[in-house]
Parts: C-alpha cells; sequence; structure tokens
C-alpha cells in the first residue's frame, strides 16, 4: 500500500477514535445530568428515609422522668415528681418538655387536698402571671374558703372563693360554668379589684371582716399556711 494512503488510514483511524471518545463522554454527561435531574432527588430522599427508620427502629429513646406536657392532666394520677435527669440521659425529643415547677407543685398540693381544680393547675399559673398576681394566692384563698373547691355553694357553682361578683345566683354567690372560668374571673378581680401587691392580711379586712376584726385573724393566717405550703411543694419536687 503507497505510504500517503497508510498515512490516510492513520489519519482516520486517530480521528474516528478522537470523535468516539468525544461521543461517550457527551452521552455520560447527559446520563449524569438526567440522572441528577430525574433520579437523584428521589432516590436520595428514599435513602435518607431508609437509613433514619433504621436508626429510629434500633435506638432506645431516652426521656424526661417528667411526663410529657400534654399528658399532665391525663396521667396526674401516675406522676411521680422525682427526676432522674444527668448529661447522658437527657431527651433531645422536643416535644417532651421540663413543665414550669409551679404548675408541677400546684398539682400535686391540689391532688393531695383532693381538689377538682387539680386538673386546672396551669390555668392557675397562667392567669396569675397574665395579671401579675401571685401565683399561690387564688388556690389559697379557696382552700380556706371552700377546702380547695370541696365544699362550694349551690353544689355546682364552680365558685370556690366565697365569691360575690358576676353571675350571681338568688343567694347572691357567684355561679361559674367550669372551674376555668372561675379561676380567671377571680385572678381577674382579685388583681384589679385589689391590686397584685397586697398581703393577705392586707385583703382580710375587705374579703373577710370579722376575721379582721378578730385577733386571730383566721383567713388570712389560713391562706398565708396555704402559700408557704405551696412554696415547700415547689422546693421539694424531688422528694415527693
Amino acid at each position: 500500500m503507497p505510504e500517503p494512503m497508510e498515512e490516510k488510514l492513520k489519519l482516520l483511524s486517530v480521528k474516528s477514535l478522537y470523535h468516539s471518545r468525544i461521543t461517550r463522554v457527551t452521552f455520560a454527561f447527559v446520563l449524569l445530568s438526567l440522572y441528577y435531574i430525574f433520579v437523584s432527588p428521589h432516590f436520595e430522599r428514599f435513602l435518607v428515609n431508609a437509613i433514619g427508620q433504621s436508626v429510629q427502629s434500633n435506638s432506645v429513646a431516652q426521656m424526661n422522668a417528667l411526663s410529657p406536657v400534654f399528658d399532665i392532666h391525663i396521667y396526674s394520677s401516675e406522676y411521680s415528681l422525682s427526676s432522674n435527669i444527668t448529661e447522658s440521659n437527657k431527651t433531645g425529643i422536643s416535644r417532651f418538655l421540663t413543665l414550669d415547677p409551679r404548675v408541677l407543685a400546684m398539682n400535686k398540693f391540689l391532688t393531695d387536698y383532693h381538689s377538682p381544680m387539680a386538673q386546672y393547675s396551669s390555668v392557675f399559673i397562667s392567669e396569675a402571671d397574665r395579671y401579675g398576681l401571685d401565683w399561690r394566692l387564688v388556690a389559697s384563698i379557696s382552700g380556706v374558703e371552700s377546702a380547695f373547691g370541696n365544699i362550694i355553694p349551690g353544689g355546682d357553682s364552680n365558685n370556690g372563693w366565697g365569691w360575690r361578683g358576676i353571675n350571681k345566683n338568688e343567694n347572691g354567690w357567684s355561679v361559674f360554668a367550669t372551674w376555668p372560668d372561675g379561676i380567671k374571673e377571680i385572678t381577674r378581680g382579685l388583681s384589679q379589684g385589689y391590686g397584685v401587691t397586697l398581703t393577705p392580711f392586707e385583703i382580710e379586712p375587705a374579703y373577710c371582716p370579722p376575721c379582721a376584726e378578730g385577733s386571730a385573724h383566721a383567713w388570712a393566717n389560713g391562706v398565708t399556711r396555704f402559700m408557704n405550703e405551696l412554696d415547700y411543694y415547689v422546693d421539694n419536687l424531688d422528694n415527693q
């Protein structure tokens, strides 16, 4: 074969190989682009979910000794106020929260006194905070006035404070549709009618005039006693 023909064939072979490589690279690039656009998002999501489920199924969740927020009333009878939380077993699950200790103390306190208001402990705290009132006062007054709601006028008035404000019945006692309604109205009435800085002894002359006239100050001392008990419950949650 003449030499020029051999050179032409060699050149043709090189060009063919060059174009073949370009074709393969182009084809690979197109396939890779299609994968990232159409396949990768779905596959990666599936892979992440599969790995997550595998990890969850093989892990043991550590939870607070305290019950979850949404279970406080449903499972109040099963509460254990002791906490064994350490750095090694703190939960990272956001729906399990450490409750306001005042709510826990109020719940335990009212439960110990067999109060029908125990399940509304959080209402005492939230309403007191709303008006800037001492969180212990409304519950403590109910202890003196009605044994924490166990002895109330009318039997179903939900009035554990001897209150004679709105919604009076024929005997002049306020009637509330629910215990939370009563807690809210008494908290509002005390804070706006008496102020938020008065002590039980300063409230007594208006709330219970006969008690203020006596040397024993039974009303003020009774309310103060229950307020001090609530302080004790807060300070000793881990021992209850």
